[in-house]
């Protein structure tokens, strides 16, 4: 025969477990409405947007070869924007917090 406190234990175990999940995928979701999106090439002015360097810093960066991502597509300074946004997780430049 089954003990009632083991089941109500398993009960609770899955409860509980149920309860966490839904909260993690609550909050991953919450997360991503948060998290800007943007084509995976860009121009300057996003690239500016994304690392935190201003346009002119990153025409002078792309000149030094110093920007990784970037392309000139005629006559445009164009950027690949998970290339940009791995070299800032990685410590080239973090978006300072937008003051409310």
């Amino acid at each position: 025969m089954n003990n009632p406190a083991s089941l109500l234990g398993s009960y609770v175990e899955e409860l509980l477990r149920n309860i966490v999940n839904e909260a993690v995928a609550e909050a991953l979701l919450k997360n991503a409405e948060d998290t800007p999106r943007y084509p995976e090439k860009v121009g300057v002015d996003l690239a500016s947007e994304i690392t935190g360097y201003t346009k002119n810093s990153l025409y002078q960066m792309h000149s030094k070869g110093q920007v990784p991502g970037a392309l000139k597509v005629g006559g445009k300074l164009m950027f690949d924007t998970k290339i940009l946004k791995r070299w800032v997780d990685e410590g080239g430049r973090r978006i300072p917090p937008k003051c409310a």
